[in-house]
């Protein structure tokens, strides 16, 4: 994965995670990124990005 690509996840990332959060509160987003052995967004693996957009993006289609 190159790093434009890392920050692109990120991004999204942040954007669904704003979103849960705002609606769900912190915990529900802090549950996914602790599924991963992550405090935040910058601790999680390139290669759990993917996952943990797509658990993030799950909750927030949810919401819907």
């Amino acid at each position: 994965m190159t790093n434009n690509d890392r920050q692109n996840w990120i991004i999204n990332i942040e954007n669904s995670a704003a979103v849960v959060e705002s609606q769900l509160g912190w915990e529900v987003v802090k549950s996914v990124f602790e599924r991963y052995g992550a405090k935040n967004v910058c601790d999680l693996n390139s290669t759990d990005l993917p996952e943990v957009f797509s658990e993030l993006y799950a909750i927030e289609a949810d919401l819907g």
